[in-house]
């Protein structure tokens, strides 16, 4: 516990927030020369009511604010999600090259499991430009958000499945869906909950099985976030430390 919550607190500084101008300036979080991204600590002062420019949260109805609060679980700063009747999404808008920096890092703790199949809130990836047609694409699940999503070509959910077998695998959409994204299973089950987890996946090696023909060496990571699915009893997730790393 000692080594998470040092690695957390260490996490919190490694970010660097720049402008970038197309028109209008919409900013993104870019990786420090260290090579490290911090994405979410939750880091003082950070709240869901007065979001950073560089974050988007959108929802499809409505939006309590119990639904996504900073709290400090068993002594980790952490942002509690809990879904709720209508689904909702929070992303950071982020600009990284996979390749540079395929690690992603997080901590999550589940208060109570799903009561049935995958967890309602599961984290969120977007890439951009290593996709064979080269052209940005309306990801069914997200198309209630508009455009307010980064221009992306591949998304990746990152779930928490109901058995603690399911780890490590992933499932890819049929041609003819229309309401899913390709989804990895980073770990489950009921025994599983209550407890912090420290998670790290290779998103190269992920995106390389999900699509091998993409080219991996010009894609970018353009967002990072949650995604709370409507129509499931409420599970609150804490999720802290999120990182991108070399």
């Amino acid at each position: 516990m000692k080594f998470l919550q040092f690695f957390l607190g260490a996490t919190t500084l490694a970010g660097v927030i720049l402008p970038i101008l197309s028109g209008c300036t919409v900013k993104h979080a870019y990786v420090a020369p260290e090579g490290l991204l911090s994405v979410l600590g939750p880091f003082p002062g950070f709240s869901v009511a007065d979001l950073p420019d560089d974050w988007i949260i959108k929802k499809n109805g409505s939006l309590d604010v119990v639904q996504l609060r900073v709290v400090t679980k068993d002594g980790i700063p952490s942002l509690r999600i809990t879904n709720a009747e209508d689904s909702f999404i929070i992303v950071r808008r982020t600009e990284a090259m996979m390749l540079a920096t395929p690690y992603l890092s997080w901590s999550w703790l589940i208060e109570q499991p799903s009561t049935s199949s995958y967890h309602p809130v599961r984290m969120v990836i977007g890439f951009y430009g290593g996709a064979s047609k080269r052209r940005p694409v309306s990801s069914p699940p997200f198309r209630w958000l508009g455009s307010s999503l980064p221009t992306h070509d591949r998304i990746i959910s990152l779930t928490w499945g109901e058995s603690a077998l399911q780890r490590g695998t992933i499932e890819t959409p049929s041609k003819d869906s229309t309401n899913a994204t390709p989804s990895y299973t980073v770990r489950g089950g009921r025994e599983n909950t209550g407890a912090w987890w420290l998670e790290t996946v290779d998103l190269s090696d992920l995106y390389h099985k999900i699509w091998p023909q993409d080219n991996r060496a010009i894609a970018q990571v353009v967002f990072i976030g949650i995604e709370a699915v409507a129509g499931h009893v409420p599970a609150p997730v804490h999720v802290s430390g999120i990182t991108l790393s070399r």
